[in-house]
């Protein structure tokens, strides 16, 4: 199948919208535009016997959730010179994100391949079918996927430092190769989840969708090698013993002790899942610990934990990326993952995790200033 161009998508999107619109007492028609960029715009009438509305309509042979920016702000005369009438976009097809996007700018849409979303006041049509989630001719170019060699440590570094930065000091933060970083952020911006000016500057990131889309290609079991493990003391007890400087000493930088404990061949574990997270909400009592360690087998000898296939109470993780490890937090004594790779891992983790990832986005949202830094950090 090949895109149709602008003139043919129009006309095949005008014969749905016909199917789905016109019947007994209502009439659709096409109108001429008059803009130089009409070979794109149309004006699509709808008629009853004692009412009219027009329908600035624009056409797009590829849309992206950046379009939907253009869409609300009239790039198009046409569009400029109609509003406050309704506007549809139409399109081949449109991503799910894009669809949700229109939809909170109560912008009407329709697809080739049946997503449909139409809300007319007068007459009063309302239109609502389901259509292909997955792109029928994807493009040479397919969306961003927030999976791969650099991605988790990118997206970290987006999450936890406030904008602005431009792409030279992302990479030499995060240690990417420049290519890499522009190119993602190109991908990034394009699907909205962050903002570059026309300085190519990042101006904004939206960290949460950035975080939840990034969770869709991690799995905290299955992207990270996991042993189970029995705690015969009891995980509380367990916890305890888990600390490398004493409750309610300051202590000193966590990613600094960190860094040290591993450069003298120790095996300082890093808490994450349900027991990092009743740090900031409390969604249920923990039944489960959750730790990065550099060595399993080592550490379980260390600790004497049992091996176990079924009903473990410690789950060992060997982190698939460093990253994972980059800006951890120390917790009465004990050492954590930094804020933003908790969140990817209870929202990519079985059981309730996903709940109490939500919920601790919840917290992040209500208390920024909190966890997110205002300088890049050194590599």
């Amino acid at each position: 199948m090949v895109a149709p161009d602008g003139q043919l998508l129009l006309q095949q999107a005008f014969r749905v919208f016909q199917d789905l619109v016109e019947s007994e007492g209502v009439r659709v028609t096409r109108q001429s535009a008059v803009a130089p960029d009409s070979s794109r715009d149309d004006v699509w009438r709808i008629e009853t016997s004692q009412r009219f509305c027009e329908l600035a309509v624009q056409a797009y042979r590829r849309f992206t959730p950046r379009h939907a920016d253009q869409v609300v702000s009239g790039v198009s005369r046409l569009m400029r010179s109609m509003r406050p009438q309704p506007i549809l976009v139409v399109a081949p097809w449109l991503s799910p994100q894009s669809r949700e996007l229109l939809v909170d700018q109560e912008i009407n849409y329709l697809d080739l391949t049946g997503n449909v979303w139409l809300r007319l006041p007068n007459p009063l049509i309302i239109v609502r079918t389901e259509g292909a989630r997955k792109d029928p001719d994807p493009s040479e170019r397919p969306p961003v996927r927030l999976q791969g060699k650099g991605i988790n440590a990118l997206v970290r570094i987006l999450v936890d430092v406030a904008p602005p930065y431009r792409m030279v000091d992302l990479a030499r933060a995060t240690g990417l190769s420049p290519g890499y970083v522009s190119r993602t952020l190109e991908a990034l911006d394009e699907e909205r989840l962050i903002d570059r000016g026309r300085d190519r500057v990042v101006h904004d990131v939206d960290w949460q969708r950035l975080l939840r889309r990034r969770a869709e290609h991690y799995g905290l079991l299955k992207s990270n090698h996991t042993r189970g493990y029995l705690a015969r003391t009891g995980l509380t007890a367990f916890a305890r013993d888990l600390a490398v400087t004493r409750p309610g000493d300051i202590g000193p930088d966590a990613d600094a002790e960190y860094r040290r404990l591993i450069g003298q061949g120790e095996d300082p574990a890093l808490v994450t899942g349900s027991f990092a997270v009743s740090d900031y909400v409390r969604v249920a009592a923990p039944a489960q610990l959750v730790l990065y360690v550099p060595d399993a087998d080592q550490f379980a000898d260390r600790h004497g934990l049992m091996p176990v296939d079924r009903g473990a109470n410690v789950l060992l993780l060997r982190a698939a990326d460093r990253s994972q490890l980059d800006r951890v937090r120390m917790v009465d004594g004990v050492l954590h993952v930094g804020v933003s790779q908790l969140a990817l891992d209870c929202l990519a983790g079985n059981g309730r995790l996903p709940e109490e990832g939500d919920a601790l986005l919840d917290w992040m949202r209500e208390n920024v200033v909190a966890w997110r830094k205002d300088k890049l950090p050194e590599r």
